[in-house]
């Protein structure tokens, strides 16, 4: 076989099932990463922390500890061709971690399901003539019920911790974010008999969630949202129904279509008086808080929540790249999009706040008054209420939390299936179809729990536990995986194989050095800080937490599980087992596989001492012995992406 590697004209099997086209791959990583943090939880961190100056530490963690990770996914998946489950081969006793994360993603999609069935409900009710939450003259509302904007305002209470999980809608460390700090103004009103309520939070309590007296009591069945939950699973099969032939395809609608509504609610708010005040008031820097360090911890969590390492998603797009496809130069542009759209989201939300100040003659800090998760369900139709007809933008407006959140559950679906036909290709070759309906019936009667009187209950208890701690414990032993016990030496050959040029030494060092520290540190922070969750005056029974923690260990079982069988059942004495169990197998190959032979003589052999992998890690020029081939095969690939 020739030792070099054969031209982009190549015809390999692995060229099979790839994104149709370069934009295509980009756009679907875009939808991946841009969903609803960046509509409704980064605009409120950002006001809570300092207006501008937020966006500095925010910045700095997107490039510097999530987009590292963000891209080594990708670009492992890729080499190898490996989604979630494969990818493992790397480090074979871990390989249960994509069964890990096939379960985060399952019971994630179960969780988030009821989130798109109350964004339908406010679109569905945005075509009434008269848009119901401005109003107190529905069925649903009550004697405390107040159309005043400034008395609702100056007399509401809102003092819950409502966090909200999205790797759905990208993701999910907005939980632990919550476990780390409670803040008085992020969440629900209270029930207060003496308060007076604004008809958009009777509508948000009474109408769409018509909460039960507590998470034991489990009410009736709401038949709309069993109707809305069968469209969208009917929407997710039909997207994937053919993995990335109509995947792909969806996503290109979905993932840029949203922040066309969202430019166009811009340019309308622009238009109307108190716009430009709310913007401004929005980006005005407190730069003070910079030193105060739960800031940072908050950019953090937001910054990882956001763009979505551990997940999956990235493994399951990167096997769908050809192999010499410029994952560095894509992953840069989605975690640059995901910042200044983040932005962009925060702009468009103090826009509307500041035409409603306006209207009402108060201060926009007056009518923020909801954060996080509520102000998706609060804030904005409040706001949109205030605009020249307002059932337009608020159609608008709920299809720009259904289109992502549609994305979000189509790409945790993925990965699930994707690990199930690569774990077992022999029986389920061919078999999406059956496989994918026997996933959506059993996720749709299980389901149903959440479209009930206490579905909200759940649906908190889930999101606190699910994907929060565990995620967090992911990306850390996959940073410890890649840049320690494969090392950052073998990966810098890996991608100059694909790419034609090295890994850039930021990413080595974040890698191997920041990312591991910081999210040890994080890690123990939120333990230590722990606390059960809550839902408004409304305090979980204990067995609640024991089912979060149960709920939280049943998606770390498998990992766990698979590491002792693998440890088990590999021949030698536990020294040598070990040894063998972290070492890549034989099946961690490049995807080309004209490049094989060559890549096991420059690449796979190429190894250091702890000593001499912490220099190269660190300094990036230990070890180069480069055959010609080798530099041959780089400039060849340097000239493919480019």
């Amino acid at each position: 076989m020739d030792t070099d590697c054969k031209s982009e004209h190549e015809t390999d099997s692995e060229e099979k099932g790839k994104w149709a086209s370069k934009f295509e791959s980009l756009v679907v990583l875009l939808g991946y990463s841009i969903g609803l943090p960046e509509t409704w939880k980064l605009p409120f961190l950002v006001y809570r922390n300092g207006g501008g100056a937020f966006l500095i530490p925010y910045g700095i963690l997107i490039l510097f500890c999530g987009y590292p990770l963000y891209f080594m996914e990708l670009a492992l998946s890729q080499f190898a061709d490996s989604g979630p489950w494969k990818i493992w081969n790397i480090c074979p006793i871990l390989r249960g971690l994509g069964l890990s994360i096939a379960v985060i993603n399952l019971l994630t999609v179960l969780f988030d399901n009821i989130v798109q069935c109350w964004a339908i409900e406010y679109l569905v009710n945005s075509f009434s003539s008269v848009l119901p939450w401005t109003t107190c003259d529905n069925p649903w509302n009550t004697l405390e019920c107040t159309t005043f904007l400034n008395n609702s305002i100056n007399n509401s209470s809102l003092n819950a911790s409502f966090p909200f999980s999205d790797r759905a809608v990208q993701p999910t460390l907005g939980s632990v974010l919550n476990n780390v700090t409670k803040h008085p103004d992020d969440g629900f009103t209270v029930e207060n008999p003496l308060v007076q309520v604004s008809a958009v939070e009777e509508f948000w309590k009474y109408k769409v969630l018509r909460l039960s007296t507590g998470i034991e009591d489990i009410g009736d069945i709401n038949g709309m949202y069993l109707l809305y939950m069968a469209i969208i699973k009917i929407i997710v099969c039909c997207a994937i129904i053919k993995s990335v032939k109509t995947l792909g395809k969806m996503m290109v609608v979905t993932a840029i279509l949203p922040i066309f509504i969202l430019i166009a609610i811009l340019v309308r708010a622009l238009t109307l008086p108190g716009a430009v005040d709310g913007m401004l008031f929005f980006i005005n820097p407190d730069f003070s808080k910079l030193l105060n360090m739960q800031i940072w911890v908050e950019a953090a969590f937001i910054a990882f929540n956001t763009l979505g390492p551990g997940w999956g998603g990235l493994m399951m797009i990167g096997c769908h790249n050809k192999f010499n496809y410029n994952c560095l130069r894509a992953s840069l542009i989605s975690s640059l999009a995901v910042l200044f759209i983040g932005l962009f989201n925060g702009l468009v939300v103090f826009a509307t706040a500041g035409v409603m100040a306006h209207e009402a003659e108060v201060p926009v800090d007056s009518v923020i008054t909801s954060g996080g998760f509520s102000i998706g369900f609060v804030a904005y139709p409040k706001a949109l209420s205030f605009f020249p007809l307002p059932q337009a933008w608020c159609v608008l407006f709920y299809l720009v939390l259904i289109l992502p959140g549609i994305d979000a559950l189509t790409i945790m679906m993925e990965p699930f299936l994707l690990v199930l036909e690569e774990m077992c290709p022999k029986y389920l070759h061919n078999k999406r179809l059956a496989l994918l309906a026997v996933t959506t019936i059993v996720t749709f009667v299980v389901g149903i729990l959440f479209v009930t009187q206490a579905g909200a209950y759940i649906f908190i208890l889930g999101i606190w536990y699910i994907g929060t701690w565990n995620i967090v414990l992911i990306c850390l032993i996959e940073a410890i995986v890649f840049g320690w016990v494969y090392g950052c030496n073998r990966l810098d050959k890996d991608i100059r194989l694909m790419l034609g040029r090295p890994m850039p030494a930021p990413v080595r060092i974040s890698l191997a050095f920041v990312i591991p520290i910081f999210l040890s540190v994080l890690l123990t922070l939120s333990f230590a800080t722990y606390r059960t969750p809550t839902f408004g005056s409304y305090e979980y029974p204990g067995y609640a937490a024991v089912i979060g923690w149960l709920i939280t260990l049943s998606t770390l079982t498998p990992g766990i599980g698979y590491a002792v069988y693998t440890v088990s059942t590999t021949k030698g004495n536990i020294k040598q087992r070990f040894k063998k169990s972290v070492r890549p197998n034989n099946d961690w190959v490049p995807t080309k596989r004209s490049c094989r032979k060559l890549w096991k003589k420059d690449n796979h052999n190429n190894k250091l001492t702890w000593a001499q992998l912490f220099l190269y890690n660190l300094k990036g020029d230990i070890g180069h012995s480069d055959s010609t081939a080798f530099q041959m095969e780089e400039q060849r690939s340097l000239k493919t992406f480019t």
